[in-house]
């Protein structure tokens, strides 16, 4: 289907023969044009230059520009469909011209799905297309697949939507590596508990520049930080100031993680990455490249919570309550923590009271640790087969890498009347006894025990 640009006429004939799939005459400023979950127009521009939009394919677009008497330089924004029906898949989104040569692409940091080019004034063919990752991903099992049961013990397994069999999960994130991270945002929340990721930007300056780096000034801090591991660090760039090409991008990326792994060493170098907001990208490469390269996943997307927006306390409340009844991932993040600062010291306990109120519905951990957690569970799968009326075997079947996804997972088997929980002991494929709880539910009393996410078997007896 092909959009053209600057209809004029009657609106009902216009709509007629763009049904019909005709041409159309054209007026003198070219408005946007909408087609299959995109809007392509021409940014700052009243002049002679129009282009047409074709769809080829899913998630496929060609965009021709015809200058007319344009000479000077032009600007294409596009914007992908983020949600809905036609939701591109937009850290897979690359763009070429005719010959197939990869075109420059700025995007801002979390607004990836908003595509500008500058382009000559001169007639061509763009491609926007979401390429496949050259990554294998995680194959998504159906739900039916992480529950099981037996008939001969009564026995019914399954995976636990959230560690712990909480009804939903919660990450609080801090931005930018201020230093009241240190001095307010982690003493408050050990006081707590709590466990939050820090978004850090560790990347240093030439010596003798005036430029500082807020990370390296208080490295040893950060450095305790690490090794005390109750907190958990994530990649912000090096620097938070964007990048003009590949190369600066690439290294703004890569030095931020190489920074993070030596901090922790041994551990899953899976982080998760938040370009930063006031950012501007430009690379010829879908953000997929960099995430696959550096063991990264997207966390675009999240509740701020400072002040300036007014009413936050309240505004979580809401947000929180919502994401409980539907057990999803509730996402918080701050800026800089205390008086004076983007988020008041006042506000930012009343926002944790409210946590702690709900402690029991929720597993407080950081973003990486919930990630790995929804990841490993939607390509875990089980089975189970009795050997005895007192005795089953239980087969956990994982699909991910645990050089990168190390979260234990949940089990919880329900049991029946005959099976009273004291009387019921589980272990591994060593003989090893592993440690369970047991709760109430609504189809009766379970056990509950957490395992690695790694293929294996596990013994239920009573």
């Amino acid at each position: 289907m092909t959009m053209l640009f600057r209809p004029l006429g009657d609106p009902r004939l216009v709509l007629i023969l763009l049904t019909m799939g005709l041409t159309l005459p054209c007026a003198d400023a070219a408005p946007p044009i909408a087609l299959a979950g995109a809007k392509v127009e021409l940014v700052d521009y009243q002049g002679p230059a129009a282009f047409t939009v074709r769809s080829t394919e899913k998630f496929r677009l060609e965009i021709s520009v015809t200058p007319n008497t344009e000479r000077e330089p032009l600007s294409l924004r596009i914007e992908l469909a983020a949600s809905g029906r036609e939701t591109w898949p937009v850290q897979d989104v690359e763009v070429r011209d005719s010959a197939g040569h990869p075109v420059p692409v700025r995007r801002a940091g979390i607004e990836w799905h908003r595509l500008f080019l500058t382009i000559p004034a001169e007639a061509a063919t763009y491609v926007v297309q979401a390429v496949p990752p050259a990554k294998e991903r995680v194959r998504v099992l159906p739900d039916k697949g992480r529950l099981c049961s037996d008939t001969t013990t009564g026995l019914q397994a399954a995976v636990c939507n959230w560690h712990g069999a909480r009804r939903a999960a919660l990450s609080i994130r801090f931005d930018d590596s201020h230093p009241t991270h240190l001095s307010k945002a982690i003493p408050i929340l050990r006081q707590y508990g709590f466990r939050g990721t820090f978004m850090v930007n560790p990347g240093s300056f030439p010596p003798g520049t005036r430029q500082r780096s807020a990370f390296q000034d208080q490295l040893a801090e950060w450095e305790a930080v690490a090794a005390r591991g109750d907190q958990e660090f994530a990649n912000h760039s090096a620097h938070h100031r964007g990048a003009e090409n590949d190369a600066e991008m690439e290294a703004e990326v890569r030095e931020a993680s190489e920074a993070i792994w030596q901090l922790f060493p041994g551990k899953s170098r899976l982080l998760a990455l938040n370009l930063g907001g006031g950012t501007w990208w430009t690379t010829t490469r879908p953000l997929r490249y960099y995430l696959d390269k550096y063991h990264l996943f997207d966390v675009s997307g999240s509740l701020g919570m400072d002040d300036v927006y007014g009413n936050r306390v309240a505004a979580f409340r809401e947000h929180l309550q919502r994401h409980i009844e539907r057990a999803l991932w509730c996402r918080i993040h701050y800026h800089s923590i205390g008086d004076g600062q983007a988020a008041g010291e006042a506000n930012f306990l009343a926002a944790l009271d409210l946590v702690k109120q709900r402690r029991s519905d929720l597993w407080i951990a950081g973003m990486a640790d919930i990630y790995k957690y929804q990841v490993e569970r939607a390509g875990a799968a089980l089975a189970m087969e009795s050997t005895s009326a007192d005795r089953a075997v239980l087969r956990l079947t994982c699909s991910t890498d645990p050089q990168f996804y190390d979260q234990p997972l949940t089990l919880q088997i329900t049991l029946p009347e005959s099976w009273p929980p004291d009387r019921v002991a589980v272990s591994d494929s060593t003989a090893k006894s592993l440690p369970t709880e047991s709760q109430a539910t609504v189809d009766g009393t379970a056990i509950r025990f957490d395992v690695p996410p790694v293929t294996s078997e596990f013994v239920i007896r009573r």
